[in-house]
């Protein structure tokens, strides 16, 4: 029989798998006349639906408990920055580049964690944050002059978006299901989104009719918002089962396969400072699942 840990990490693992695929689908959409923030409007919208069905027909209360409220507005500010920012990285700089900035964040839950706990992180894990961050430094500084700044700060933002996203989905779930709060959270994130993309847009929204979204785009940002739906369910159940410090390093999945999917998909190609750069961020992924085996 699977205990708790374990379905956690295999929500994870699902999760990360399918997350690896979103950022593809929002470049897909960009290059068939859908901005990357006009996709995040529509999967915000689309979540917001879809998991407010699912909670009224759990017989949930769609309210935030008093003692769920610090972390409902954490889960609402780190849900809004990974949507924007990172999708919106891969609109200035390439998928797998994206890709390589925003997975720091595992990293950055194994370095934080402890603190959040009251503990001392430890030089192993300190040494690991180190080579990712260099690994960081090896893939953007070559290309630095040349790579657009708002991309880079955009995908850097959905890092500690994300990070905090852990952390307040798994204090959030032990007052409320991931549907009912990640509904509540979805409509709070909504009008901020919208004005957003009506801002980026000079007022008008590209997908709407008579807008220069093809009929190939609209099936990239549909894509988008099912499996991201899928997904955003699967990641909350993790953290629903299991600590995020025990399920983040299973995320490793997810810069794999976003970066693959970038090859197959949209063609892509990374440098070779980008490739080594990125070997390290994985592996020190890889290596942020060890802390725990190190225990005595």
């Amino acid at each position: 029989m699977i205990n708790r840990a374990g379905l956690g990490i295999a929500c994870a693992l699902g999760a990360a798998g399918l997350y690896g695929l979103v950022p593809n689908f929002v470049r897909g959409a960009i290059g068939n006349g859908i901005p990357a923030i006009e996709s995040t409007l529509f999967r915000t919208f689309m979540i917001a639906i879809v998991f407010s069905v699912v909670a009224v027909a759990q017989g949930e209360r769609m309210a935030v408990p008093k003692g769920a409220l610090p972390s409902f507005i954490g889960q609402s500010v780190a849900t809004l920055f990974v949507s924007v920012a990172y999708l919106g990285s891969v609109q200035f700089i390439p998928v797998g580049l994206a890709v390589i900035i925003f997975y720091l964040f595992p990293v950055l839950i194994m370095l934080l964690a402890p603190v959040v706990e009251g503990r001392n992180p430890g030089l192993f894990r300190i040494l690991i944050a180190l080579v990712a961050f260099i690994g960081l430094a090896i893939a953007v500084g070559p290309s630095f002059d040349s790579l657009d700044i708002r991309g880079i700060l955009l995908a850097a933002a959905g890092a500690a978006g994300a990070t905090l996203q852990f952390f307040s989905g798994r204090a959030i779930s032990r007052y409320m299901t991931p549907a009912a709060f990640g509904s509540l959270v979805h409509m709070v994130i909504l009008p901020p989104v919208l004005a957003i993309a009506l801002y980026a847009g000079s007022g008008t929204l590209r997908f709407l009719p008579g807008g220069p979204a093809t009929s190939l785009g609209f099936t990239f940002m549909s894509g988008v918002a099912i499996i991201y739906i899928v997904a955003y369910m699967a990641q909350m159940l993790s953290l629903r089962f299991a600590p995020a410090s025990t399920v983040a390093p299973y995320y490793n999945l997810e810069p794999v396969v976003a970066t693959a999917a970038a090859a197959l998909i949209l063609g892509e190609r990374l440098q070779a400072n980008q490739y080594t750069g990125g070997g390290l961020v994985l592996a020190a992924l890889v290596a942020s699942s060890l802390p725990g085996k190190w225990k005595k």
